[in-house]
């Protein structure tokens, strides 16, 4: 990745149903040095090679955290990359297609996401899509949170401020 390529905004779709949890992350960036626009221009051995980097960082990115439902340690896994450009070649994003599995059980279940506190360099949201018959209880997280429909909820952390140690989802199902 170039030097002058800047992420500025983040976001994560987190899609919860009975055995799973799919994930789409989206990173967007400012890259003054158009990086990105020229590496999709060429194509072939630099872009596969960019995107195994970034398939790689992200995936031990998500190897750091511990993550768990119910107590039992679930592993996030990484299993596509998309980078492309939001219609302009110095605002590259990355796209992260993943999962992990979702051992749900009837009546209440507890999300645990364990990882390093830090301070936000960006803003970011994530977004929590819980089966219809699901009702998100209480939750803990940095930033500011809604829930607009039982089932979902809604994080949106503004750039600077403190977030990790341990955050989680209180539901029932």
């Amino acid at each position: 990745m170039g030097e002058d390529i800047t992420p500025v905004y983040a976001q994560g779709f987190y899609i919860v149903s009975r055995g799973v949890v799919n994930m789409v992350i989206i990173f967007d960036y400012v890259d003054r040095g158009q990086y990105y626009h020229s590496l999709l221009r060429r194509g072939g051995d630099a872009l596969a090679r960019e995107i195994s980097t970034v398939w790689e960082n992200m995936q031990r990115f998500m190897d750091e955290e511990i993550v768990r439902i119910n107590g039992e340690r679930v592993r996030p896994v990484i299993h596509d990359v998309y980078i492309g450009l939001r219609g302009a070649p110095t605002r590259p994003y990355i796209t992260f297609l993943g999962s992990f599995p979702a051992p749900l059980r009837e009546g209440e279940n507890l999300y645990e996401n364990y990882y390093e506190e830090e301070v936000a360099d960006y803003d970011y949201e994530a977004v929590w899509v819980f089966p219809q018959d699901v009702e998100v209880l209480e939750w803990h997280f940095g930033g500011e949170v809604e829930t607009p429909e039982p089932n979902i909820l809604r994080v949106r952390v503004a750039k600077g401020t403190n977030v990790g140690g341990r955050e989680y989802i209180k539901f029932r199902l």
